[in-house]
């Protein structure tokens, strides 16, 4: 009876035992071998915190395209009726009101020059006025005119005008979004490493404390088999199986490191529309490259000065700065301007013959086209034109001095703060270098410790073994191999990472605590483009209007 319920209880056991295989193996994960220069490129292809960066260059490029639409022609067209009563003002027209009726159009073009802030414009208007005033000679009147103008700044704005400003300093922002993104690669490049060797690290501890686990186990199964022969008291199994308790525990939080510490790669690396690696085991099969030669100190700052993309973006910046106070000294000047015109007329439609004494009797009718009256405004028949200069000067404290020293203190501000940025650059470098030069030594430190606690915790297992030592003195010696082979992941880790970061600060400086990668251009203002009309004196009569 007994034989059979052993049977059919293993018999179970073999089909529980066959099911958790089946299950375990349909639950296993797919292992994605991973090397660190993989890591890096999934990065650079699909971190969404870099592609921001990225797109912000594409922002600041249409910001360039926005400031340069300042000098784009502007085409403008009016086209219009109007309808004039006017009550009888002398004998000629009895008691009969003077009705006048008028279609026009206008059509022109103006346009603001990328030197020397001058602007043109050339307009074409064309009328056709019907009256019954009985003195008009053209009934009805056909006009058309053509009128070419230009104004040229010759003190505020001819050297630098808001317009210039804004496409200068576009352009700076340009390239400083562009440094900033190669910056941005840089730091998650070195992010990503240090994900990969932290994540190494963590696995490589999932190991040891896996191995130490082991080796416990093995102490308590001895252990055990000597406390049933009464060659040691069961205390010594009682501390044996306590020791397992606490090992295991340590293999848990290890494995739980582990994982945080793959998702944070995953974090770095994955594609945001493929879910797909957030359920496959990621194995970094990449190995530390090992101590190398150690590093330049001085050539490392001397390259970080010359080469780090912060301090080319705020030399960008104090460049900006130092534009915008050429820009508001400019706007001192008195504000003197050259303008000029010149307008052709003609003159066409039905025209009223008249003879006899004034007014005259309508005895006859001549008709000039629309074509021919705009034939005639490009003869010299009727030349309009004006030439002047215009002169307006702020009296007392202006908007523009007040502007002008903020931008003064905002360019000592600038150049002061690169300054202090070199001066961070330099030490920064020089303590990454520090920082390798140690843990290097670091880590052959903690190789001859692990080296030196593996033979003691060999020797004493030898002697455990032939009965010369304790559970105690095993379980210790357990211990410090443990603790050395963590102490020396640990330093390899720190050696890789110092590395990284003594790489990565040659070009760019660290991201910070919380800080996340981004740039802001400024925001580009539109500026109208005024169309010149030429210079008349008040109320005199421009043969035009």
């Amino acid at each position: 009876m007994n034989c059979r319920y052993l049977k059919s209880t293993l018999v179970a056991a073999g089909v529980v035992a066959l099911a958790s295989t089946a299950s375990a193996q349909v639950a296993k994960p797919e292992t994605l071998p991973l090397t660190l220069a993989d890591a890096v490129q999934r990065a650079v292809e699909h971190n969404p915190d870099l592609a921001i960066v990225r797109l912000g260059t594409e922002v600041d490029a249409a910001r360039v395209s926005q400031s340069r639409s300042v000098y784009s022609p502007v085409f403008s067209t009016t086209l219009g009726g109007s309808k004039n009563a006017t009550p009888p003002s002398n004998f000629l027209l009895g008691d009969r009101g003077v009705d006048v009726n008028d279609l026009f159009s206008s059509t022109g073009v103006a346009q603001r020059l990328p030197w020397g802030a001058g602007t043109w414009s050339v307009s074409w208007d064309t009328s056709r006025t019907t009256t019954n005033n009985p003195i008009t000679s053209f009934d009805p009147a056909l006009q058309s005119g053509v009128q070419f103008a230009f104004s040229q700044p010759l003190l505020r704005d001819r050297k630098i005008d808001a317009a210039r400003q804004q496409v200068i300093v576009a352009r700076r922002n340009y390239q400083s979004s562009e440094l900033r993104f190669r910056e941005s690669v840089v730091q998650t490049v070195a992010t990503v490493k240090q994900a990969y060797w932290t994540l190494k690290a963590t696995l490589a501890n999932v190991t040891v404390q896996q191995r130490s686990l082991e080796l416990a186990q093995e102490l308590a199964r001895q252990n055990k088999i000597r406390v049933e022969a009464g060659q040691i008291p069961p205390l010594d199994l009682v501390q044996a199986e306590a020791e397992i308790a606490q090992r295991r525990e340590n293999l848990i939080r290890a494995n739980t490191l582990a994982g945080d510490a793959e998702d944070r790669l995953r974090r770095l690396i994955a594609d945001p529309s493929d879910a797909s690696l957030w359920v496959t085991h990621i194995d970094p099969v990449e190995e530390p490259t090992g101590r190398g030669a150690l590093p330049d100190v001085d050539a490392a700052v001397t390259r970080a000065l010359s080469e780090r993309y912060d301090l080319a973006r705020a030399g960008h910046d104090l460049e900006n700065a130092r534009t915008n106070v050429e820009f508001l000294g400019n706007q001192k000047l008195p504000d003197v301007r050259l303008e000029t015109s010149y307008r052709g007329s003609g003159l066409g439609g039905t025209q009223l013959l008249r003879t006899g004494g004034f007014p005259g009797i309508i005895d006859g009718t001549r008709e000039r086209s629309l074509a021919a009256a705009l034939g005639q405004a490009f003869t010299p028949d009727y030349p309009t034109w004006s030439v002047g200069v215009t002169v307006s000067y702020p009296l007392g404290r202006s908007f523009e001095d007040a502007s002008l020293a903020r931008a003064e203190v905002e360019r000592r501000q600038a150049a002061q703060r690169i300054a202090s940025l070199r001066l961070d650059t330099a030490e920064t470098v020089r303590q990454s270098a520090r920082q390798v030069r140690s843990t290097a030594e670091r880590v052959d430190a903690a190789r001859a410790g692990a080296t030196l606690a593996r033979e003691r915790f060999e020797a004493e297992q030898r002697r455990y073994d032939v009965g010369l030592s304790t559970t105690f003195l095993v379980t210790q010696a357990q211990r410090d191999l443990l603790q050395a082979d963590v102490n020396l992941l640990q330093t390899t880790l720190d050696y890789e990472s110092s590395l990284v970061t003594f790489e990565a600060v040659q070009q760019a400086p660290p991201l910070g605590a919380g800080e996340t990668v981004g740039i802001q251009g400024a925001d580009i203002v539109r500026l109208p483009t005024s169309a010149p009309r030429g210079i008349f004196r008040p109320g005199a009569s421009q043969g035009f209007q």
